[in-house]
């Protein structure tokens, strides 16, 4: 229970230092606060917690992977509709400099700490990224197979990189997984919500011969999403088999994701 606390502490401390570090009254008078992914910031901790890394660096490598992220999922947000007002063009423009805010906050921290093969690190995944990203998004004709592998690459390379570095493969590929696994869980509650959903519209787009809309394209969809949502929840057992503070994690925040989607008593009863 002490560990528990000490960890919760550790990583509230450094949720602060991020917002602190984020911080700009003109950009936060019109735009809402960076989001930050607490699995992401549980798993970057607790795999440099492993390394016996000094705290500073710790905390200067996690802030550091943190705004990269803010940066990267700052400038997906960004529309490409038609301007409709002079509001929504300045909305437009500060959310491109709030990424380019944050982007330049990695680069001066990690230049502050004088880490060149970080910066090197860093800038690479963010090339791997942004090359999925045109994969995925221009290239509609591609497989199933290569549409998740893009989407793996996006939600995980950060992550991957990092654990490539510090020579750790386990967390290299649960890591991999997991983040596709919460992408679809998101895709799922998107898809009932009637948002975009281009993972699921892509893996539907190259299966589906059947030329389906409305409310039955709706359901395919949902059958399609849970289908590749348990498939992924088979990988995530295969790859904590081992038993590890890493593996119970995963196995429990997965469990929570689909209890609260409401899909893991679906299976349950569907399996009864």
């Amino acid at each position: 229970m002490i560990l528990i606390n000490y960890i919760n502490e550790e990583i509230k401390q450094i949720k602060e230092r991020f917002y602190q570090r984020t911080n700009h009254p003109y950009i936060t008078k019109f735009l809402e606060d960076p989001s930050l992914d607490e699995d992401r910031l549980f798993l970057l901790y607790s795999m440099l917690e492993e390394k016996k890394l000094a705290k500073k660096s710790l905390n200067d490598y996690i802030i550091t992977t943190l705004l990269v992220q803010a940066a990267l999922d700052t400038h997906e947000t960004v529309s490409t509709s038609v301007l409709s007002s002079e509001k929504i063009k300045k909305e437009r423009q500060l959310t491109v400099l709030a990424g380019d805010y944050y982007s330049s906050l990695y680069y001066f921290l990690l230049a502050k700490i004088n880490d060149i093969s970080m910066i090197r690190l860093l800038a690479n995944s963010i090339q791997e990224i942004n090359e999925s990203k045109m994969s995925f998004y221009k290239n509609t004709e591609q497989s199933v197979t290569q549409s998740i592998s893009d989407i793996k690459t996006i939600e995980s390379s950060l992550i991957a990189k990092i654990a490539d570095h510090f020579k750790l493969p386990n967390w290299k590929s649960i890591a991999r997984e997991f983040f596709f696994f919460k992408r679809l869980i998101t895709e799922r509650e998107s898809l009932l919500q009637g948002k975009s959903v281009p993972l699921i519209d892509a893996i539907v787009n190259a299966n589906n011969k059947l030329n389906l809309h409305g409310e039955a394209r709706l359901k395919h969809c949902i059958e399609i999403c849970d289908k590749y949502i348990f498939l992924s929840k088979s990988q995530l057992h295969t790859l904590c088999k081992q038993p590890s503070p890493l593996s119970s994690f995963i196995l429990v925040r997965m469990d929570q994701m689909l209890i609260e989607n409401e899909l893991l008593k679906e299976k349950i009863a569907e399996e009864g």
